[in-house]
């Protein structure tokens, strides 16, 4: 993020069933590059109040952030400094408004259906949902692709 002089940074869940340390998102402030500072974290995300889990490491696979939207300077994908377009493996797509780096906000989210059937190797534990990369274009329809499912097409209601 250039005009900001933020970065958005996150580290990637490799393990399943969150058998490792907790994976994080956050903001850092890079206006002197030589000391980069922490300004916020990107709160956890929640399961839907009808889940039939308490917290995302009890639904099984990978949980955790992964990749991220960028725009690259292409003219086609979406360029929205306020916003934060983050995959979560088994917590689907999570939208963030960044607007404020000093309290990152979750607006939007989407947790596609578990699968029935498998289609890939991954995950191995369990058999549900795992969202893999997330693309913007600057009409802001936004493609989500899964492991299992292959991928979806959505669109963010401003």
């Amino acid at each position: 993020m250039t005009q900001r002089e933020l970065v958005i940074c996150n580290s990637e869940a490799i393990a399943e069933n969150c058998n490792e340390p907790l994976g994080y998102a956050g903001l850092v402030d890079i206006k002197d590059p030589t000391k980069p500072r922490l300004c916020s974290l990107f709160p956890l995300p929640r399961p839907p109040e009808d889940a039939p889990y308490k917290n995302f490491c009890e639904k099984g696979g990978r949980f955790g952030p992964h990749n991220q939207h960028q725009h690259q300077y292409q003219d086609v994908l979406l360029h929205d400094e306020n916003l934060c377009f983050l995959t979560y493996f088994n917590a689907g797509l999570r939208v963030f408004d960044i607007s404020d780096d000093k309290l990152v906000k979750e607006v939007a989210y989407f947790v596609p259906p578990d699968p029935v059937e498998r289609r890939g190797v991954l995950p191995k534990s369990k058999l549900v949902c795992q969202s893999e990369d997330v693309l913007v274009d600057n009409r802001g329809f936004i493609y989500v692709t899964d492991k299992n499912h292959g991928i979806y097409v959505l669109k963010l209601d401003r």
